[in-house]
């Protein structure tokens, strides 16, 4: 009765759906693409069938579960699902050929029935946070093991979900098996209605990446401030942090690195209304002889801009509406970072930076200028934070592994033990 209800619902919100498809579509082109993916309408020109079925639903989940992906892709034919245009560039631009990307349909019972008729999933694996009541009770009912793979929950989700609670305890206990990133997640997700035997703590994969040792990590002379994944308003915060940091910092260059790419031309508009020129940026910067400010147009270049930066600003972080954005990059990339107050989306990755004294959290734009100067006159202390920074990594290292060797043997149907340890 309740997912009746739950599928009345999205019914009636079908035709809202549409229409706000077709508004951000005239921000970005690529969100009225393959329009009818929505509806689960697809060509699967591959007549692929028995596919593991992996979502992750936008830019950040496909760059962060892209090793896992290509673990099990090795293994088994998989069809990766996203959300937002810039999730499916950005993994068509990974995967190419490899796997099928597409749009996922919307959360409606006859969308998901028409993917399960196209494809026939053998398994599905949602990546951290994406708990769709159809999508799962769908692979539930055609008896397919359903894996949350890197799951968080934060207390503001946890507490949403609790006041949803006899749709989210049905949805949840549907869930075959959750690996998630700490303690704290573990037990909400049991008070959600996974059963604790199902649940294993194993760390964050975020952490898995490759730590840049090179004594040329940043072969440039001049400094260089790196805004990183930033949203609207916290643009004009760094523009003003730039323009006061000038007054000691001359030679300073500027690289501000928008969450969303297509939001580059109104950022050179914000740079221009500041009397600031700027050169929009498809690729890394190779040098600022024309221009002190570089504004990037493309994603996946992120690893590489932290590379040569001296400082850098997360972005998503000075509004709560945002919740933050991955810090790992910056901190395998030997940069040492700046974050603001919200971060709820990576409240134990941040807390375990903080408590090794490996990064700056600040709460208001004067200890953000502080926190800025302070790292950009103190090559000592910059060192120091990003070799506390990068241990912190390879201290968190080791998810990635469990999760597939397990993931594996679940889809296989062997019999698993589980570790419920991220040491």
């Amino acid at each position: 009765m309740i997912l009746f209800l739950y599928n009345f619902v999205i019914f009636l919100s079908l035709p809202f759906m549409a229409i706000r498809i077709l508004f951000k579509s005239l921000k970005d082109a690529d969100y009225k693409k393959h329009f009818l993916n929505r509806f689960g309408i697809y060509q699967n020109t591959t007549q692929l069938k028995d596919i593991v079925w992996f979502h992750a639903v936008s830019l950040g989940e496909v760059i962060s579960s892209q090793n896992i992906v290509k673990k099990i892709a090795a293994h088994e034919n998989v069809v990766l699902t996203v959300t937002t245009p810039t999730g499916l560039r950005e993994a068509k631009k990974i995967f190419g050929l490899d796997i099928d990307v597409v749009y996922a349909p919307w959360d409606f019972k006859w969308f998901i029935l028409n993917f399960f008729k196209t494809y026939k999933p053998k398994s599905l694996i949602l990546f951290e946070t994406e708990i769709w009541p159809n999508m799962i009770s769908q692979a539930f009912n055609n008896k397919i093991p359903v894996i949350l793979s890197n799951g968080r929950m934060s207390e503001s989700s946890f507490n949403r979900y609790t006041k949803l609670n006899l749709l989210s305890k049905e949805v949840f206990a549907k869930i075959t098996h959750a690996f998630v990133q700490s303690e704290a997640h573990k037990e909400r997700f049991n008070l959600l209605g996974i059963n604790e035997k199902r649940i294993s703590s194993v760390g964050s994969v975020k952490f898995d990446v490759e730590i840049n040792n090179s004594p040329l990590r940043n072969n440039f002379e001049e400094k260089i401030f790196l805004a990183a994944s930033t949203h609207k308003k916290e643009d004009e915060i760094i523009i003003n942090l730039y323009l006061k940091l000038l007054e000691d910092y001359e030679d300073l260059k500027l690289i501000i690195a928008p969450r969303h790419p297509e939001r580059a031309e109104s950022i050179q508009r914000l740079l221009t209304n500041f009397n600031l020129d700027s050169s929009l940026s498809k690729e890394i910067p190779k040098d600022f002889i024309k221009h002190n400010v570089h504004v990037i147009k493309a994603t996946g270049l992120l690893r590489d801009l932290y590379s040569m930066a001296t400082v850098a600003f997360v972005g998503g972080s000075l509004f709560k509406e945002y919740g933050g954005h991955n810090i790992i990059e910056s901190a395998s990339e030997k940069c040492p970072f700046i974050v603001g107050p919200f971060m709820k989306n990576f409240l134990d990755i941040i807390n375990e930076f903080k408590h090794n004294d490996a990064c700056f959290q600040i709460h208001d734009e004067k200890e953000l200028l502080n926190s800025s100067s302070s790292l950009l006159n103190d090559d000592e202390l910059r060192d120091d934070m990003s070799k506390r920074a990068a241990e912190v990594c390879l201290k968190g290292q080791g998810s990635f592994q469990k999760q597939c060797n397990t993931i594996l043997k679940i889809i296989r149907g062997d019999k698993i033990e589980i570790s419920n340890s991220n040491h």
